[in-house]
């Protein structure tokens, strides 16, 4: 599609900023002896954020294709604040898990909701 054949109404009217975040293979990815109970911590820190609407959908990458393994949706009002609470992830602190954010115009999540 040709920019001149994009029209004001092929726009969604209901963008809303947001960061994605990137998890990457950290540089202790490969110490697995904690595994199981940081996988739990990770899971709980998740379900937290989530609960809290800081973070409004979560995900694993399961193709392996290079050393992105996850994705997350937060809200923040900065970049610097996003970048702030996805390092608070056990993952990221015990260095297993590296957070990239980038800003994301995307349609209103406000209706997304994640059950447990």
């Amino acid at each position: 599609m040709s920019a001149k054949s994009v029209r004001f109404g092929d726009v969604p009217r209901n963008l809303k900023g947001y960061f994605l975040c990137l998890l990457r293979k950290g540089p202790r990815w490969n110490e697995t002896g904690d595994s199981p109970e940081l996988m739990l911590q990770h899971l709980a820190f998740l379900r937290t954020q989530l609960e809290a609407r800081k973070f409004l959908v979560a995900g694993p990458v399961v193709d392996n294709a290079d050393d992105l393994v996850g994705i997350t949706i937060l809200e923040a009002a900065s970049a610097e604040e996003a970048q702030t609470l996805a390092n608070r992830d056990p993952g990221a602190l015990a260095g297993r898990l590296k957070m990239e954010i980038r800003p994301v115009f995307l349609p209103s999540l406000d209706p997304v909701r994640v059950e447990y």
